[in-house]
């Protein structure tokens, strides 16, 4: 490390603040939080004296009675070598990134088993110009074994794929979901004896097959299903294509795999109906048994690429509100609270993230019912973002030039965030969608700028000051809450 070049304060640099004396330094480029407990006047004197072309030993000799604190915010890269360190975009991870050598330890490959479903769901993602939505379709079992197959030579040794049953509603497949599970099962696992395959199912659980929960446990399938909430906000916001509510056979569902010991994770839209019951929506995933609860705001574009409607959109203040209470309450601890538990698994030194979400990286490909390959279920039908056919090659230098453009030293917004490394740039859908008219709904416009965000940034913010808690108490003696062991995988969007 240079000790005798100029220095310069991380343009990376994120500092909060709490109470009177509490600082929290972070350069989201290294990931090292730096807790400050007392003191906190005296550190950002030090930081303020900093000036252009000033050395290591310079700025410890204008402030000599701070030479530890001034080598500790060098060592955590508060204060980094203003010409040696490489803090920015390397194209070369880009490249890694897609590249198809074999060399990926895991992929997730969502089998559009259906593009059709039995329930009306004021928000749905699947828009009727791109998704077969009017009409029972069905995948055929060579395309989906193709689907894992093409997955399987993708990866390394003891790699894992990940066969999500996805939609519409796979459950209208049920028959189909087996017969996938059974050729896994027989002919791709001996073949590739080497690499894994495990099975995940989304769903909303209005079907409950005879033997669902005996292939469930079979095959440890993981499950994850929407619940907005009580049955009179859930009815509100999801029921069947006729109208009639669906929480009631869902819940039944819920705790009858409950019951048999499955977990199942509970995922809930938040929209205008129900930004205003967070806490009991999480209190009710905790009530239904869940294994985890997410909270994720709506996205207010469809794969048609069509707005929600503005009073749908939910007060993206009123989901932080929501969201920091429910982190408080103890209802559920971070660990199986999403987003803070997709977060948290970031924040880990050297953990940047320069693209917020793998889906342009090739490693989550959606494949829809004829074979065609999508990067992102918002995406699908869209034929800029199609890059290949089960069948075919798969075009790789589409997903490097998206992933390139989806770089945060590349998004004329985030360049300059020192949050970018943090929180990658965001959900990139609004980005990748290029939306025709988007200038014409500017709540749309808002509403997806603070979800992007003001959103990230308040979980960040959340966590790190658990962080920061945690490490108070230890400090003090006294024993931190114990970490629970991180639960079972599961997919959230």
């Amino acid at each position: 490390m240079n000790q005798c070049g100029p220095l310069t304060l991380t343009r990376n640099l994120i500092s909060l603040e709490r109470g009177s004396d509490e600082l929290l330094l972070l350069n989201s480029f290294h990931m090292r939080p730096l807790y400050v407990a007392r003191g906190k006047e005296q550190v950002k004197r030090v930081l303020t004296g900093m000036a252009p072309g000033l050395t290591l030993e310079g700025l410890k000799s204008l402030f000599p009675r701070d030479a530890d604190l001034i080598q500790l915010l060098r060592d955590y890269h508060i204060l980094i070598d203003a010409a040696a360190e490489k803090e920015g975009f390397d194209q070369s991870e880009i490249e890694a990134a897609v590249a198809n050598p074999r060399q990926k330890p895991r992929m997730t490959v969502y089998l559009l088993v259906t593009e059709s479903c039995n329930l009306g769901c004021i928000y749905c993602l699947n828009g009727t110009g791109t998704y077969q939505k009017d009409t029972l379709s069905r995948m055929s079992p060579a395309v989906a074994i193709q689907s894992v197959t093409a997955c399987l030579e993708q990866i390394g040794p003891q790699g894992t794929v990940e066969v999500a049953f996805f939609g519409g509603e796979p459950l209208l497949q049920w028959p189909l979901i087996k017969e996938i599970i059974r050729r896994c099962e027989e002919d791709l696992k001996p073949r590739y004896d080497d690499k894994k395959i495990v099975y995940h199912l989304t769903s909303n659980l209005t079907i409950c097959p005879p033997d669902l929960v005996e292939q469930i446990q079979r095959h440890n399938i993981t499950v994850m299903s929407d619940v907005d909430g009580p049955p009179e906000i859930h009815d509100r916001c999801r029921p069947y294509r006729s109208g009639v509510p669906s929480h009631a056979q869902t819940a039944k569902t819920i705790r009858r795999l409950v019951a048999a010991g499955i977990a199942v994770s509970l995922r809930a839209t938040l929209t205008s109906l129900n930004q205003d019951h967070i806490r009991d929506i999480a209190a009710h995933h905790r009530g239904l048994g869940g294994s985890n609860s997410a909270l994720v705001p709506v996205c207010p574009v469809n794969s048609d690429r069509k707005f929600l409607e503005d009073e749908l959109l939910p007060d993206p203040d009123k989901i932080i509100a929501g969201l920091v209470e429910v982190f408080h309450s103890g209802i559920w601890d971070k660990q199986h609270l999403f987003p803070f538990n997709q977060y948290l698994s970031k924040l880990r030194p050297g953990g940047r993230q320069v693209v917020s979400c793998a889906a342009p990286s090739g490693t989550m490909p959606v494949i829809r019912v004829n074979g065609d390959v999508y990067m992102c279920i918002y995406l699908v039908g869209q034929e800029k973002y199609r890059f290949g056919n089960v069948w075919g090659a798969w075009d790789r230098e589409m997903l490097a030039a998206t992933m390139t453009a989806l770089h945060v030293d590349n998004l004329e917004k985030c360049c300059v965030c020192p949050w970018r490394y943090a929180c990658g740039g965001g959900c990139p859908l609004m980005k990748l969608a290029r939306l025709d008219g988007v200038e014409r709904s500017p709540k749309t416009a808002e509403y997806g700028r603070k979800i992007g965000c003001d959103f990230t940034k308040a979980v960040l913010s959340e966590l790190l000051w658990d962080v920061a808690d945690e490490v108070r108490t230890s400090a003090a003696g006294g024993q931190p809450q114990p970490t629970s062991p991180p639960p079972e995988r599961a997919l959230f969007c």
